[in-house]
């Protein structure tokens, strides 16, 4: 997976845990994909403090991936719901219990 796709996915995941500035700063980053200087300038600060702002940022969604792993944890049990939905679709032939399962697997992958 691409870093630009991990840094959005931790951003989702841990982003209430940034302060308001660094948030703003990731998500005009990789949410919006401003350049450095763009968000500098929208920001009234230097380009360097973007950068510094950013690297410090993604440091601390990192750390907290390694320690909690929620992302993680997220990205298996959504698998293991794909792998459900797709024994379901070849092995349930009654019509209305398929769709309460699958039903029930869309409320864990909401739920998370």
């Amino acid at each position: 997976m691409s870093k630009n796709i991990e840094m959005a996915i931790l951003l989702d995941t841990y982003g209430s845990m940034l302060t308001e500035k660094q948030y703003d700063t990731l998500s005009l980053y990789y949410d919006e994909d401003l350049s450095l200087s763009e968000i500098a300038e929208n920001s009234g600060i230097t380009r360097q403090g973007v950068h510094k702002c950013i690297r410090t940022s993604e440091e601390y969604l990192t750390q907290l991936e390694d320690t909690l792993g929620f992302a993680e944890k997220y990205r298996r049990i959504c698998g293991i719901c794909d792998e459900l939905s797709e024994l379901i679709g070849k092995n349930v032939d009654n019509a209305a219990e398929k769709a309460k399962i699958n039903a029930l697997i869309d409320d864990i992958k909401n739920t998370l």
